[in-house]
Parts: structure tokens; C-alpha cells; sequence
């Protein structure tokens, strides 16, 4: 199901437990293109290629309690002046699933803006790459780029991966990223603990903090309740 709004300088697409396979799309000079994607159930296999001319913005998010593996793609072209991207993902892999997530941006102007940030769990067996590549490319200047990718590894049958790539060809930039894959802190759990929780209240209350802040990015009350049910269950 795909759920859109459109206004004179806003478009918003919201996809529920429905990934385009292979979808193109221009974000126009000074819009806005929000799309967000909310899989509870069917495959996360995708992908999406979206090109930005001058001054456009996409924001897009991705909540991902899906019970597959797969692979999603995205790739976002900054092509104007002052285009810019903010791409969030949220993912539980759990149960043997292997997941696979593919994000690039390039900078193909002065001025353009990008923050990639992903958060994940992998628990039960479950297996989850986080891969993404900010390429700068030459001619570029004043473009700014930020990675952050987290993943909490729960027990020693999971793996985590978080694979940041920046690709700089210009001067006068500003790139940076941020990777970490590991089990739970054992100091905040013995925190937790020492306050009288339960060693599995503190592992929920550590996983939470990963998976929740996703709901920020979805204004549908009938989907924020699915994402809220989907954290329960998982964790």
C-alpha cells in the first residue's frame, strides 16, 4: 500500500509493506520530497534511484521490522545547487535473517548537503550489513556529508557489519563518518541493573533507544502504532 500526499512544493510517499523495485524519481528545483518506508511483513528487496536539482530536499526513512532478508538500494544524486538529502533507517534482524542495506549519495554540486544515519539490531542469528558510500566529486565546494551507522550485536550467533565510504575529489568539503558494531555496554547494563531492572528490562530499554527514535520521522498514527507493536515483538 502506498499512501502520497502532494501540494504545490511538497510530495510525500509512504510505502507500507510495498518496496518499488526498480523506481526513478526527480525531485524538482525548490521542492520537497518526503518518502518514507514502513515494512512489517513483506520482503525489503528494492530499489530506488532519486535525483535532486537545485535547492531540492528529500527526506526519507525507513522502519524495518520486516521477518525476510533481503537487500534494499537507494541512490541519491545531488545535482543543484544547495541539494540536499537526510536518509534515516531503523532495522531488526533477528531468526537467521541477513539484511542488507545500500545507501549512496553523490555530490554533483556546490553546495549540497547530505546526512546518512543508520541504526540497528541484530539478535537471534540474525545478520545485518550497513553499507553506505558519500562520494564529493570534483567541482563540489561547500558541500558538507556525515555518516553515522550503529549496530548492537545481541548475542555471539548474530553479526553486525557497518561499512561507511567517503570518496572526496575536492577541497573546501566537510565529510565525516561514524561506525560502531558491537554487544550491549556492559556499564550501561550494570547501571540499569544496579537501579534494580532486570538484565532483560535493561537490554529492552538499551534496544528502544535504537529502534524508537525512527517514529519521529512518520506523522500516520495508524502506522506509528504498527511500529510501536513491531519494537515489542522484536525486542
Amino acid at each position: 500500500m502506498v499512501k502520497t500526499v502532494s501540494s504545490e512544493n511538497l510530495n510525500s510517499l509512504l510505502y507500507i509493506d510495498e518496496i518499488p523495485s526498480n523506481e526513478h524519481i526527480v525531485v524538482k528545483g525548490g521542492e520537497t520530497l518526503k518518502i518514507n518506508f514502513a515494512i512489517f511483513n513483506s520482503s525489503i528487496e528494492g530499489k530506488i534511484d532519486i535525483d535532486v536539482e537545485e535547492g531540492g530536499l528529500v527526506e526519507g526513512a525507513f522502519a524495518d521490522f520486516s521477518p525476510n532478508a533481503g537487500k534494499f538500494v537507494i541512490n541519491v544524486n545531488l545535482n543543484g545547487f544547495g541539494a540536499s538529502c537526510n536518509w534515516h533507517l531503523a532495522s531488526l534482524a533477528h531468526k537467521d535473517e541477513k539484511k542488507v542495506f545500500e545507501t549512496s549519495v553523490m555530490h554533483n554540486s556546490e553546495g549540497t548537503n547530505a546526512l546518512m544515519s543508520n541504526y540497528g539490531i541484530a539478535r537471534d542469528s540474525g545478520n545485518l550489513t550497513f553499507s553506505g558510500t558519500s562520494h564529493i566529486k570534483h567541482g563540489s565546494v561547500n558541500a558538507n556529508t556525515r555518516q553515522d551507522a550503529k549496530i548492537i550485536v545481541f548475542d555471539k550467533d548474530s553479526d553486525g557489519k557497518a561499512m561507511p565510504i567517503l570518496r572526496i575529489d575536492d577541497n573546501d568539503v566537510q565529510a565525516s563518518h561514524a561506525a560502531v558494531v558491537g554487544r550491549l555496554n556492559e556499564q550501561h547494563l550494570f547501571y540499569l541493573e544496579s537501579r534494580g531492572i532486570s538484565e532483560d528490562d535493561a537490554k529492552r530499554i538499551i534496544a528502544l533507544g535504537y529502534l524508537k527514535p525512527i517514529e519521529e520521522f512518520f506523522a500516520d498514527e495508524e502506522v506509528l502504532k504498527m511500529i510501536d507493536s513491531a519494537i515489542e515483538g522484536g525486542i
